[in-house]
């Protein structure tokens, strides 16, 4: 009988509940389980199944390991006096077996907690019961005894057989030296299966002479290079890689294993720690171009304008060759707000994926504080595998310094690890010693291979050190001396790893000072060249962005309209579905009130004018990709961009069945985040300028979420680094009475930052102004990111509706529109002028209506101001000019501290200068000064709106 069967026949002579537990899950998938399990429960009859089977229902409770023993010894002395001897040698081998298996899988679930991963030996590493023999009833003497194993050491042991000593020396070799592996929580069986298998084999090809050899210069620059600083630039900041420069050969191989799987870019994000090494020696940046900016030159050419930006927030692309190969590396610009560029490369990186169909890596390099501490790093993990921002799997570079400026690890998170945050994605986490480069190569070409077979996130946290402090004017021993003294004892990674090459004798501690002295005279040699360096092209923009127009260049509009024929195209796709689909009646009925604007010509309303910019794009072979929460429907179950089948929930997209041949829409629901999610749209923006990006707000107030995005990347972005973004935020604003956090998209915030033609701001009162302002994206030479304070109530307004000849023709955006009463026909008699902006125009509107009924009240002429930035002078100053008896007067619904009064005041009075207007000053309109957007009591919004329409408009004191 084989042993298996042997040790399966004597199960029956136990009531193992950890057993049954195991088994009743083996039953339900024969690969959740350990291989060893497996094989055993396969080997067993339907009698000894039963078993098990009743085992599990049984009333008494499974025991600890460390009671089994004496459950054992209960059991054998109440069996059969008549039982063979061998009986009880074969449950005993059974009951061994079992329990050393345990212990394996012990060492493959807590073996990273007795890793070396910290290469100054500082951190103490935490004691395991499970992992001690003896919690499982072994004792020494037990160690060296023949025990049969099945599967579970088929890995890294030939044979079913060995002692427990030799099997937990080689787990120790494999779980508890330079590399701690976090997989077993893992929910993905052929994942966890895949993973034990590589790693219990990582061993079993080590590098050849060559590979070390190109691990040490790769060390030998990367060191090279912040040596050469730190004596060139003494007291300059530039961040340095000091302590963790094995990240330059980790990312080396990382770029080496991806090239094997065809990808054709790598993108990768991170903050200023290591960026100048990466940079140069990964990138491709020249170091003549960064000595540079050491000097105080700038990276961009003299005749592109802009504010430039620090040397270690800067980004470059270049196209290298590997192993045969061509292969595009970007680093992507970013501020010091540390996690932010991570959402925006993850945007980037889907775009490229969008475009060609091609395989694109994003890798997003970290700092171990940042990585536990700030809250956009789980909205990235939690989005990584949702059908709106997949991008294949991400690979997250952790560069642990053990260290958050001053913040030591028991100050900066609550888990065992900084990097615990990623188990939420079911990310394995690979924690590598940084002073072993070989093995630090080993996990990062496994990294890449495990995300080309799953096509998911992986972690690997690089443990080093930082030998400088925080920057390179700090002095780390005020707060960690006892860190720094370890430091300053340590010698440097490539020291290390020359010295191991030279023991081993790959190559001689000669060789090794050559090759550093080579690399010193490069470095000095750029150095001297850095004086007279002028950069003189952009070669870090695709060509796509090169034909674009820099601010004080040639910038232009062109033609927004759309023919007849293409609107009316588009509207019968939109108020049609394919044959067989199931289609709510309510949205039935909206689709027959749509296809009567087409037959009309008449109500064109705010969602039918968005359909119609986005469909005049797609035929035109503009992709549409909007994103946001609740938005397929939208949050006023206006725009229904989605249609489902009332039967399958099939979705079915009306906009992209126009004619053949066509771009497409993409409309997602997004995650309930903001941060991340702006970031991911402003990433996919300024990477395809082909593409209509938008995101939507379901609140406006809800974009202070994302904050840093739009203050250092939306608004910044051309001015700090020449990129470009023609992102659309859509952001619902108004006073409506819905309290303080649904009042204000914060309008104020934006125009404050509003400078430059760095982007527009816009609040309109038209679908058709709506629709040219979309289209306006595309059709110019030119990108800007378009803000705009999308309404509530508009949405189904039944003033606020377009006629379809206000889409053809001659038609064009509209950043001013004049009074539009026909009653108004003698300008020179108005005696008031009210500016405003948005849907309180409707509201001043009707309200005039009463007042001619009523009161036979004076002419008011209402002005509209669409576009609040770039502030249109030229078009406000010949709307007023023909009013020149009127007074001025600007009316808004925000409180006076907020809302557009404190930026339009002064620039609308400089309009009335220019003009020569007798009405020198515009008088304020609007509530008083608030700390809160607005009032949550409906009655007291209704009195406040009510007073300033009436200020508005009634000759009264203002």
């Amino acid at each position: 009988m084989a042993i298996a069967d042997q040790i399966a026949s004597a199960f029956s002579g136990s009531n193992i509940a950890y057993l049954a537990d195991l088994y009743a899950q083996w039953v339900e998938d024969p690969n959740s389980v350990d291989p060893s399990f497996s094989e055993i429960f396969a080997a067993m009859n339907d009698s000894q199944a039963v078993v098990l089977k009743d085992a599990r229902g049984a009333s008494w409770a499974p025991r600890l390991p460390t009671d089994i023993r004496t459950d054992l010894e209960e059991k054998k002395s109440s069996a059969s006096k008549n039982e063979a001897v061998s009986k009880d040698q074969l449950y005993n081998a059974a009951y061994d077996s079992l329990r050393a298996m345990q212990l394996v899988q012990a060492y493959r679930s807590l073996g990273h907690t007795q890793a070396k991963i910290d290469p100054l030996g500082l951190q103490p590493r935490h004691s395991h019961s499970e992992l001690d023999p003896k919690t499982y009833g072994f004792d020494e003497k037990d160690l060296d005894r023949q025990i049969f194993f099945g599967k579970a050491t088929q890995n890294f042991l030939s044979g079913d057989t060995h002692t427990l000593r030799e099997v937990i020396k080689t787990l120790q070799q494999i779980y508890c030296r330079s590399i701690a592996w976090e997989y077993m929580y893992l929910q993905e069986t052929e994942q966890r299966q895949w993973l034990m298998q590589k790693i219990e084999t990582l061993k079993a090809s080590p590098l050849t002479n060559e590979d070390k050899k190109r691990i040490l210069q790769q060390l030998t620059e990367a060191v090279g290079l912040e040596s050469f600083c730190q004596k060139r630039y003494v007291g300059v900041k530039r961040f340095g890689l000091d302590g963790a420069e094995a990240t330059i050969p980790a990312l080396h191989a990382l770029i080496r294993q991806a090239v094997k799987y065809n990808v054709r870019s790598v993108v990768v994000g991170m903050a200023h720690r290591g960026r100048l090494n990466v940079l140069t020696n990964i990138i491709g940046k020249p170091f003549v171009a960064l000595f540079n900016e050491f000097s105080g030159g700038s990276f961009k050419p003299d005749n592109i304008p802009g504010a430039s930006d620090v040397k270690y927030h800067l980004g470059y692309r270049n196209r290298v060759e590997v192993d045969g190969k061509s292969i595009d590396l970007s680093l992507a610009f970013n501020p010091s707000h540390l996690e932010a560029v991570g959402a925006v490369v993850e945007g980037q990186v889907r775009a490229e994926c969008d475009r060609d169909d091609q395989k694109h890596l994003a890798v997003i390099v970290h700092g171990d504080a940042a990585f536990a501490g700030q809250g956009v790093v789980y909205e990235i993990l939690a989005m990584s595998q949702l059908p709106a921002y997949r991008t294949g799997g991400s690979i997250h570079l952790v560069i642990n310094n053990q260290i958050g400026f001053t913040t030591t690890p028991d100050y900066a998170f609550s888990g065992y690890y900084g990097t615990d945050v990623a188990k939420v994605a079911r990310a394995p986490i690979v924690h590598v010693n940084g002073d072993d480069p070989e093995a630090v190569v080993a996990v990062m070409q496994l990294a890449v291979d495990f995300r080309e077979k799953f096509a998911t996130d992986i972690v690997i946290d690089l443990v080093g050190y930082r030998r400088n402090g925080h920057n390179e004017t700090d002095e780390p021993s005020f707060t960690q001396p006892l860190m720094y003294q370890a430091i300053r004892d340590h010698k440097n990674i490539y020291q290390l790893y020359a010295d191991k090459l030279a023991a081993e004798h790959v190559i001689t501690a000669e060789e090794s000072k050559n090759n550093w002295d080579a690399f010193q005279e490069y470095l000095q040699s750029s150095y001297n060249a850095s004086k007279d360096y002028r950069p003189n092209d952009t070669n870090w923009l695709t060509q796509e962005w090169n034909t674009m127009k820099w601010r004080g260049q040639d910038r232009q509009d062109f033609d927004t309209s759309l023919s007849m024929d293409q609107l009316k195209q588009i509207g019968q796709a939109l108020a049609s579905y394919e044959q067989g689909f199931d289609c709510h009646s309510k949205l039935t009925r909206q689709l027959e009130t749509k296809a009567s604007m087409f037959e009309t010509g008449e109500g064109i309303d705010w969602a039918t004018g968005e359909a119609l910019a986005f469909g005049g794009l797609l035929i035109e072979g503009h992709p549409v990709r909007l994103s946001g929460q609740d938005c397929q429907r939208g949050t006023f179950s206006h725009r229904n961009a989605v249609l489902f089948d009332q039967k399958t929930q099939k979705p079915y997209y009306p906009l992209n069945h126009i004619q053949e041949h066509q771009a497409q829409l993409e409309v997602y629901n997004s995650l309930l985040s903001e941060f991340a999610v702006l970031g991911f749209e402003y990433g996919y923006s300024h990477t395809n300028s082909n593409a209509l990006v938008l995101w939507e707000a379901q609140f406006g107030d809800f974009a202070n979420g994302a904050q840093i995005i739009i203050d250092q990347f939306i608004s910044a972005g051309e001015s700090k680094w020449l990129q470009m973004s023609g992102l659309v935020m859509l952001l619902p604003h108004a006073q409506e009475g819905q309290g303080a956090e649904h009042s204000s998209a914060r309008l104020e915030r934006f125009l404050q930052l509003c400078a430059e033609d760095n982007m527009q701001v816009c609040n309109f009162t038209t679908p058709a102004n709506y629709f040219h302002a979309l289209r306006r994206q595309l059709k110019r030479n030119y990108r800007q990111p378009l803000v705009v304070m999308s309404p509530k109530s508009l949405l189904r307004h039944k003033l606020a509706q377009s006629r379809l000849s206000d889409f053809t023709g001659n038609t064009r955006f509209l950043p001013v529109i004049d009074e539009c009463d026909s009653v108004i026909n003698n300008k020179k008699q108005i005696k008031r002028v009210v500016i405003c902006s948005g849907k309180i125009y409707y509201d001043l509107l009707l309200r005039r209506l009463e007042l001619r009924c009523e009161l036979q009240s004076e002419k008011v002429a209402l002005v509209r101001l669409e576009q609040l930035y770039p502030f249109p002078e030229q078009e406000l100053g010949a709307i007023l000019a023909n009013y020149p008896n009127a007074e001025i007067i600007w009316c808004q619904e925000e409180p006076e501290n907020m809302g557009g009064w404190n930026f339009v005041d002064r620039k609308i009075e400089k309009v009335l200068r220019n003009i020569r207007h007798p009405a020198q000053r515009v008088q304020y309109v609007g509530r008083a000064p608030m700390a809160s957007p607005a009032s949550g009591v409906s009655s007291v919004y209704k009195a406040e709106q009510e007073l300033l329409i009436n200020q508005a408009l009634e000759f009264q004191d203002v």
